[in-house]
């Protein structure tokens, strides 16, 4: 199988591209936003090519090199969602600061080898995905060998070329056990067959090399996809790796760390370390942690046109300024300081007041499809330090009763605005593994149901005050770590009362997302809560359904056992341990039909085990768009991922000027 340019167009360079590129440059300016019709391609003026004006000066002024000497020779040519745009303009967004990074990676930071395409529905296997980085890919028929094909002439931010050298030195990362575990970002995972051996990397020349793999590879292409690019900038990182630097110890003692290990952790940081050559449209120019504002500004030699063959990104500069509590970001989109955002504040409690100011703040709405499995799902941690806390939790009787004492429909009503259903973290009805059993088990509000199941489960003795006894005679009480997230208050509050009616004392323990997930990842909660990905992401997003990755915050010990092939964590329950052992034939399976015959099995299980406590099933999703904000389609798949809004090529998007 052979995926190569069936997504992009080759742009030409003329003879006389510098000229005539200030030209174009100069029209683009004059005439506002170039009309075009998307769906009919490169047009006489495509083999010139433009480019911002801001660059264009820096040519002129011998600073910067011609723009067709800056692009490969086969870019990407990314077709403008409604219209080719102008270039300028700062589109102004926000984010929570540390612990928020994902929003950077969603919107200027998402470039991996090949990549999702823009109407991606979660189909299982690898038809949604296309070449990105790579110019194009060769798979054998049984899934075990891949030939990437990189793009001639293709430029980091700071003007070096990309070649095999990039791959081979990541390879040589992710083989270093010091660096692994170590440096956020740089992981074997993805490269390791279910057994957990690491394919094999072959160079074939500076612009081809092949991986293969000991068995088949059912997901290696839709894990590239949500992110990963195989390549690091070796050129600039491996000053901080003791092999390639004699000094080492003197870099790492005067920049003020311990080892070497951390001193390339901190440096391979694009959003910390504005010197980190990227890939992206934009590069980070104020780094995250100096000031109350994150700003990045178009990459020279980023490596996308569009349909005229005019460099992309059109945006000038990406602000983010940061807020660390979502009311803030409310109040900030309400004023009309926000241009375009999906995240933390769009929510169904937001909506109306929204909906209210959209006019005089001058933006509207788009419409997300929805990929969350639940607005918030309660995850008592069963792999609890505390051994009274890990029996009652592990209990599933326990879990049930809790489920049964919810009023899901009055959640529905008073904190999510009448939108949503009572579910448990469940498939949207909308894919092909929608579940009934799943979704509607133990969810109807009863609260004998409830005491009957809390009676059954070994805690029917009560104290003075109603107040069911443990196994160790005391009071079941425990807190639930809560980052905040619109909705969550109120409906733990409501949680809270449900609970106490039946003789459990929950404490909702809020904190700010940095300190949640730093909790969360030493297992240190009594429970937490969060949004339940896994709606359509189904086999791409399976840790909802079996504790596979670190994300698992029900059970993390049992997801390190997983994660470290057992030489950490620990071990699960037989349950848990088959539906590992069927995830792992899902990831050695290339054929999608049988996938989803696996993925089906592993939903089955989940049913029976019920991890964790659902609430309610999301209604469509929305974000906010100003009016002068353009190129960003009405309907956009929503999920982590695929990065949305990263699908939809944000370096496409235009601002009027």
């Amino acid at each position: 199988m052979n995926r190569s340019a069936k997504h992009h167009r080759k742009l030409r360079h003329g003879p006389a591209l510098r000229g005539l590129a200030l030209v174009l440059v100069a029209g683009l300016v004059a005439a506002g936003c170039t009309e075009a019709d998307p769906e009919e391609g490169p047009t006489a003026t495509a083999e010139l090519g433009g480019e911002a004006p801001a660059l264009a000066a820096l040519v002129e002024l011998g600073d910067l090199p011609p723009v067709e000497e800056r692009m490969p020779a086969e870019p990407v040519v990314v077709t403008p969602n409604e219209s080719l745009g102008q270039y300028g303009g700062t589109w102004r967004t926000v984010t929570q600061g540390p612990g928020d990074e994902v929003w950077f990676q969603r919107t200027i930071g998402y470039e991996p080898i090949v990549r999702w395409i823009p109407e991606w529905t979660g189909a299982p296997g690898d038809a949604e995905v296309i070449p990105n980085i790579a110019e194009s890919y060769d798979v054998n028929d049984d899934g075990t060998v891949y030939t990437f094909h990189l793009r001639e002439g293709m430029r980091w931010s700071d003007g070096e070329p990309v070649t095999t050298a990039d791959v081979q030195f990541y390879y040589d990362l992710i083989s270093n056990p010091e660096v692994t575990g170590t440096v956020d970002g740089i992981s074997d995972a993805i490269v390791k067959s279910s057994t957990g051996e690491l394919a094999t990397l072959e160079i074939g020349d500076d612009y081809t090399f092949t991986i293969t793999f000991p068995e088949p590879s059912g997901v290696f292409l839709p894990s590239l996809a949500e992110g990963t690019s195989l390549m690091v900038p070796r050129h600039y990182l491996e000053q901080f790796l003791p092999e390639y630097n004699d000094d080492i110890d003197a870099l790492v003692e005067s920049e003020g760390f311990t080892t070497w290990a951390e001193l390339l952790a901190a440096k391979f940081d694009a959003w910390t370390n504005t010197d980190l050559p990227v890939l992206n449209p934009w590069m980070v120019t104020e780094p995250l942690g100096t000031s109350t504002a994150v700003v990045a500004e178009r990459n020279p030699y980023y490596w996308k046109v569009d349909t005229e063959g005019n460099q992309l990104p059109y945006i000038d500069t990406v602000r983010y300024t940061v807020m660390n509590e979502p009311e803030v970001m409310l109040a900030a989109a309400i004023q009309g300081d926000i241009d375009m955002h999906v995240r933390h504040f769009n929510t169904a409690v937001n909506k109306p007041v929204l909906a209210q100011a959209r006019e005089d703040a001058g933006f509207d709405f788009f419409n997300l499809i929805p990929g969350l499995a639940n607005e918030m799902v309660i995850m008592l941690n069963l792999t609890h330090e505390d051994p009274v806390m890990r029996e009652i939790f592990n209990n599933i009787d326990f879990r049930i009763g809790l489920s049964y004492a919810i009023d899901r429909e009055e959640i529905v009503n008073t904190v999510y605005q009448r939108q949503g259903t009572p579910s448990q973290v469940s498939p949207q009805p909308e894919s092909p593994f929608y579940s009934e059993d799943l979704s509607t088990q133990y969810t109807e509000y009863d609260v004998d149901l409830a005491n009957e199941a809390l009676d059954r489960a070994g805690y029917a003795e009560r104290d003075a005050q109603g107040r069911r006894l443990g196994p160790d005679g005391q009071p079941i009480t425990f807190t639930v770590d809560n980052p905040g997230q619109p909705g969550f208050d109120d409906s733990l509050a409501l949680i809270s009362g449900y609970w106490a009616e039946v003789g459990i004392t929950m404490t909702p323990n809020t904190m700010d997302r940095s300190l949640y997930e730093e909790r969360r990842s030493a297992n240190i909660p009594d429970a937490g809560v969060w949004l339940a990905g896994g709606g359509t992401d189904v086999v791409q997003n399976p840790y909802w359904y079996l504790p596979v990755s670190n994300r698992a915050d029900y059970a993390q010990l049992w997801a390190t056992w997983y994660t470290t092939d057992g030489a950490e964590g620990e071990a699960p329950p037989e349950a848990t341990q088959q539906q590992m052992a069927l995830y792992d034939e899902l990831r050695a399976t290339f054929d999608p039909d049988r996938q989803a015959e696996l993925m089906t099995q592993i939903l089955e299980i989940s049913a029976e085990q019920f991890y964790h406590i659902g609430t309610v099933l999301p209604a469509s999703g929305y974000g906010i768009v100003s009016n002068d904000f353009h190129n960003v389609p009405e309907l956009i798949p929503d999920s982590y991922r695929v990065a949305t809004p990263a699908l939809t090529n944000p370096e496409q998007y235009w601002m009027s000027q």
